[in-house]
């Protein structure tokens, strides 16, 4: 498998991004050679992974959940798991989960205020809200449209449009609509996705690039659950970071 080459900007700032980001250089398949960085697309979902003692001076990882996600029962679930595995931002770690619509006053464009604050290593979304890709516009404007971090987008409700446009990709259920709300059926495999999604965003030195390896990177972190692009059923025309996954057996 070809390694996936992002231009360095400076040498000496990324080497200490990668002492300080990379806690085990050959767990993640980071390689520093030259004037690039070459990240290869593995597996990001390892069993025998440990806790990491991750701080966030090195950036937060911002997990939103939305509809079908936001669920008391649900969310505290994921907040003690990834507690266990990076540590909350609260208590100095590396994760920042907030709950659609009670942690933004009822309003999704209230994140934006919240992301020009900090120091963003990567969003994960799980049911984007509708209006989500709106937000996200809105902060890549704030960073020339280049930001040095990714948003990943699972299982959204927002227009999927929007969010092709504004995430390094977009995840669905193969059967399910993009453009209807409706209840999200929790995947049984969803708390290992969203574990190896945040370990994927903050290992990255930039934002992945909607190209032909974009689909092996999604598949890492999505492990031994088939993914393929969206294919329009009426045009026929294949995404470029739009991906739809199996179905659970």
């Amino acid at each position: 498998m070809k390694f996936k080459k992002i231009a360095q900007v400076a040498a000496s700032l990324l080497l200490l991004l990668l002492i300080s980001c990379v806690k085990n250089k050959s767990e993640h398949q980071v390689v520093m050679s030259g004037d690039i960085i070459e990240i290869q697309p593995v597996d990001a979902r390892e069993n025998e992974f440990q806790p990491a003692k991750w701080s966030n001076d090195e950036g937060t990882v911002f997990v939103i959940f939305g509809y079908g996600y936001n669920e008391k029962i649900f969310y505290e679930k994921a907040e003690s798991i990834l507690s266990e595995k990076y540590g909350l931002a609260e208590n100095g770690g590396l994760v920042k989960c907030m709950v659609f619509p009670d942690d933004f006053h009822n309003r999704i464009s209230n994140f934006r205020s919240v992301a020009e604050a900090a120091n963003i290593r990567g969003i994960v979304v799980l049911g984007a809200p509708e209006g989500c890709h709106y937000t996200f516009a809105s902060i890549r404007d704030g960073r020339d449209n280049t930001p040095n971090f990714n948003i990943f987008s699972f299982f959204p409700q927002d227009d999927i449009l929007g969010q092709e446009g504004t995430c390094s990709f977009v995840l669905d259920h193969e059967s399910s609509s993009a453009m209807e709300e409706q209840d999200q059926v929790l995947d049984k495999d969803i708390f290992d996705i969203l574990v190896s999604a945040i370990r994927y965003a903050a290992i990255l030195p930039g934002e992945l690039p909607s190209d032909n390896e974009l689909h092996a990177h999604v598949q890492s972190i999505v492990g031994k659950r088939k993914v393929h692009r969206y294919v329009d059923g009426e045009s026929g025309i294949q995404s470029r970071n739009h991906f739809v996954i199996e179905a659970s057996e």
